[in-house]
C-alpha cells in the first residue's frame, strides 16, 4: 500500500531533497498543493499510472461508427 502525504509548495521547496529521498525509500506519494489546491504529485518511479495509459479505458469506452467519418462532405483534392 502506498501512503500519501500532502505538503505545500513552500514546504516542498524548503525540503525538496529530503522529500524525494523519503518517496524513494518509503514508496509513498506526496501531493504538493498551491493556494490550497493540489498542483502536483510526486511518486516513486514504477508506481506511476502512466505506464497503463493505452487501453486503460477499454472497459468503459465504446466506439460507435466510423472514427474517420466527420458527417460532412468534403473534397481533399479541391
Amino acid at each position: 500500500m502506498v501512503i500519501s502525504m500532502e505538503i505545500t509548495v513552500t514546504q516542498f521547496k524548503a525540503k525538496c531533497l529530503g522529500i524525494i529521498e523519503k518517496v524513494q525509500r518509503e514508496k509513498c506519494r506526496v501531493v504538493i498543493s498551491r493556494h490550497g489546491r493540489p498542483a502536483a504529485r510526486l511518486e516513486p518511479v514504477g508506481e506511476s499510472t502512466s505506464r497503463e495509459f493505452f487501453g486503460r479505458s477499454r472497459a468503459t469506452t465504446e466506439i460507435v461508427g466510423d472514427l474517420m467519418e466527420t458527417g460532412e462532405p468534403w473534397d481533399a483534392e479541391g
